[in-house]
């Protein structure tokens, strides 16, 4: 996967997220928590439509949400371990 640039979000914005099990995910933004510049990175919280089949109602596919998620660029090597974390898309 190519890693774009980071560059500010805020609530609202859609941003590619890879969860825990390295699932990638079309996410939109809830929350930022702080505010982008200098060498600061502020974690964000998304919401995504789940991709496990067994999360399904009768209104269709439920949605997930994932708190306090750090931009790649945050973890050790380029990646929060394990997964969990955000990108611009």
């Amino acid at each position: 996967m190519e890693h774009k640039p980071m560059s500010a979000v805020a609530p609202g914005d859609a941003v590619r997220v890879v969860d825990e099990a390295y699932a990638e995910h079309a996410g939109l933004v809830t929350t930022v928590h702080g505010e982008f510049g200098g060498e600061y990175v502020p974690c964000i919280n998304v919401v995504f439509v789940s991709k496990d089949a067994a999360k399904r109602d009768p209104y269709g596919q439920q949605v997930e949400r994932l708190s306090s998620l750090q931009h790649y660029s945050q973890g050790p090597n380029g990646m929060p371990r394990p997964g969990r974390y955000w990108e611009n898309m």
